[in-house]
């Protein structure tokens, strides 16, 4: 059986070993190549190379920070139009449907940890195979926007 996924690859950045992991055997599952990094500032080294045809990063690592390597990425001609998800425990106290889509982030998506493998992998495969999203991953936000909400 051939999947959709084959040959679409998947750049992860995040200082949690264990997220990293997770993700790695959830997409690989699913037919795509992962490569993971343990910082933003390897991430952004590796993007030429690798060529990712997306980008899951967590917001709060050491030195570069998944919004610093989502803004290099979004503001460089090269590869502005590869899709980014940002993944961060960082929404506690915050009302993600009035703000976060609001702050001036590029990124195409974002999760909270934390998070259902089902779902973020939906999500990847939305952006990246253009598949539609289960309506129980689907939210809609006052600015329009769609996330998944775990809770629902």
């Amino acid at each position: 059986m051939v999947l959709r996924a084959e040959g679409k690859k998947v750049l992860i950045a995040d200082d949690a070993p264990e997220i990293v992991e997770m993700l790695h055997l959830v997409l690989e599952r699913r037919g795509y190549q992962v490569v993971g990094f343990d910082n933003g500032k390897k991430a952004v080294e590796a993007i030429p190379e690798e060529k990712p045809d997306i980008i899951l990063l967590d917001i709060i690592m050491p030195g570069m920070t998944g919004l610093d390597v989502c803004e290099k990425v979004k503001n460089d001609p090269a590869t502005k139009d590869i899709p980014v998800i940002l993944i961060t425990s960082a929404t506690e106290g915050t009302d993600l449907d009035d703000g976060f889509w609001n702050i001036g982030t590029q990124s195409d998506d974002f999760l909270s940890k934390p998070f259902n493998p089902a779902e973020l992998a939906a999500r990847v495969d939305q952006l990246v195979l253009g598949t539609p999203l289960p309506p129980e991953f689907v939210k809609r936000t006052r600015s329009g926007a769609q996330r998944v909400d775990p809770s629902e």
